[in-house]
C-alpha cells in the first residue's frame, strides 16, 4: 500500500511511460532496452482559440513519436525518454506547433529501508492561443506563446515497505522561461522551489495516517513594477488517511491549511483551508469509478495576485471485451482571481464532459475515439467560450 501512494506523487508522464514500457516490445541496445512508439491523431476543433466570438474551427492532425530507453538492474531501474509532438491545423496554420519533451528517471533501492526516486525533465513547449496568459485574447496573438521549462524532482523514502512507520523527503525545482524577451513576457519567467516531507503511520491493515508539509518559494525573474513583485512563499500542511478498505474500494482524504505570503507589502497574504480527496470503486474487475476533488493555488496569468482553484472530477471506465474499453469523464473547475484591489474578483467556472472508446486492435496497435466538450462561464464576458473536440488516434509500438 505504501508504495502505491508514493507513486501518486510522481508525474503522470512517468505513469504513461511505464505503461508503454510494460506492454510494448523492445529492441536491445547494449545494457538498455529501446521502446519506440508512434501516435497519430486526426480530429476537428470548433473553437481553436477558445474565443467567446468569431470562433475558428479547423480539422487538424498530430504526429507524436516517442523513444524510451530502459535499464533494469536488480530491483532498480533507469529510464531516459524523448517525445516530439507536432500539430498542424488545416484552416489555422498560425496555431501549428512542434514541441519537444526529454526526461530521465531513476528508481533506486539502497536497502530495504532506503529508496530514491528522481526525475529530470526538459520541455520546449507552447501555450495554445486563448490559454494561460492569452485567455480571452487568443486572436490578438500571431502565434502560440513558446517557452522552455526544466525541472528536477526527487523523493527519498525511509522505512521498510512492510513497517508501520515511513518518512518521505520531497524536493522539486522547476523553471519557466518564455522565448520572447519583452518586459511583458519576462515578467512571466520564474523559478519554483518546493521541499517538504510526508510522515506515514499504519494504524490498521491497509490503512495509514499521513501528515504532509511542503514549503514553496516562487521567484520571478522580472517585475513590471519593481515595488510590487509577485515573488512569494507558500506553506501547506495536510493531515489525512490512505485506505484500501475492501478489494473494491480504496482512496485517500487529506484536509489542511495553506498560507501564501507575498514579498511585496502591497499584496495581501492568503490563508485558507485545502483538501485532497480521491476514491476508487471497482465492484468488478472490468468496471471502475474514480472520484477526485482537490484545492490549489496557482500563479496568476495576468489578473489578480494568484488564482484560487477548486477541482471536482469523476471518471468511469468499463471493459466491455478484453480489447474494448469505454470511458466517461466529467469535471468542474472553479478559478477565483484573488487580490486585486478596486476590481471585481474575476470568477471562471469550466465544465468539461468527455467520452472515449479504446480498442486494442493488435498487441502493437491501439485505436482511440474521443469526444470532449468544454464550457467556460466567467463574470468577464470575453472569457466565456464553448468548444467541441472530436479526435481519432492510432498508436503503434513494436
Amino acid at each position: 500500500m505504501r508504495k502505491t501512494y508514493l507513486a501518486l506523487m510522481l508525474p503522470t508522464m512517468l505513469a504513461a511511460t511505464n505503461a508503454v514500457a510494460q506492454e510494448a516490445a523492445s529492441v536491445e541496445l547494449g545494457s538498455f532496452d529501446l521502446v519506440p512508439s508512434l501516435q497519430y491523431k486526426f480530429g476537428h476543433d470548433d473553437n481553436v482559440t477558445r474565443s467567446s466570438s468569431n470562433e475558428i474551427n479547423s480539422w487538424f492532425h498530430t504526429i507524436s513519436p516517442e523513444a524510451i530507453l530502459l535499464n533494469n538492474y536488480g530491483a532498480n531501474q533507469v529510464q531516459i525518454g524523448y517525445r516530439l509532438e507536432s500539430k498542424d491545423y488545416f484552416s489555422s496554420q498560425i496555431d501549428n506547433y512542434t514541441d519537444h519533451f526529454l526526461n530521465a528517471r531513476i528508481d533506486h533501492e539502497f536497502n530495504s529501508r532506503n529508496r530514491l526516486q528522481a526525475e529530470a525533465n526538459w520541455e520546449d513547449g507552447h501555450d495554445d492561443r486563448g490559454t494561460r496568459f492569452s485567455i480571452g485574447n487568443g486572436s490578438t496573438l500571431d502565434e502560440p506563446d513558446q517557452y522552455k521549462s526544466s525541472g528536477l524532482e526527487a523523493i527519498y523514502s525511509y522505512g521498510a515497505l512492510t513497517s508501520q512507520f515511513g518518512l518521505d523527503f520531497i524536493f522539486d525545482y522547476q523553471t519557466l522561461d518564455y522565448d520572447i524577451e519583452s518586459d511583458v513576457y519576462r515578467a512571466r519567467d520564474r523559478d519554483t522551489t518546493t521541499f517538504g516531507g510526508t510522515l506515514r503511520y499504519e494504524v490498521a491493515p491497509l490503512t495509514e495516517v499521513t501528515l504532509d508539509y511542503t514549503h514553496k518559494n516562487v521567484d520571478y525573474d522580472f517585475a513590471l513594477n519593481p515595488e510590487n513583485p509577485l515573488d512569494s512563499t507558500e506553506d501547506l500542511l495536510l493531515l489525512g488517511v490512505n485506505w484500501e478498505s475492501t478489494a473494491q474500494t480504496s482512496g485517500y482524504a487529506k484536509l489542511g491549511y495553506r498560507a501564501k505570503d507575498f514579498d511585496a507589502p502591497g499584496r495581501d497574504t492568503f490563508n485558507g483551508v485545502d483538501w485532497q480527496v480521491g476514491v476508487v470503486w471497482q465492484p468488478v474487475s472490468y468496471t471502475k469509478l474514480d472520484l477526485t476533488t482537490f484545492s490549489n493555488t496557482n500563479e496568476t496569468n495576468g489578473e489578480g495576485n494568484f488564482i484560487k482553484s477548486r477541482t471536482y472530477r469523476a471518471t468511469w471506465s468499463h471493459d466491455w471485451l478484453e480489447r474494448l474499453t469505454t470511458r466517461l469523464t466529467t469535471s468542474f473547475d472553479q478559478d477565483r482571481y484573488e487580490g486585486e484591489e478596486g476590481v471585481t474578483t474575476r470568477s471562471d467556472d469550466t465544465i468539461r464532459i468527455g467520452a472515449g472508446l479504446s480498442y486494442q486492435f493488435r498487441r502493437w496497435m491501439q485505436l482511440n475515439l474521443d469526444y470532449v466538450k468544454d464550457t467556460r462561464s466567467s463574470n468577464r464576458d470575453i472569457i466565456d467560450y464553448d468548444r467541441d473536440l472530436v479526435s481519432f488516434t492510432v498508436k503503434v509500438t513494436l
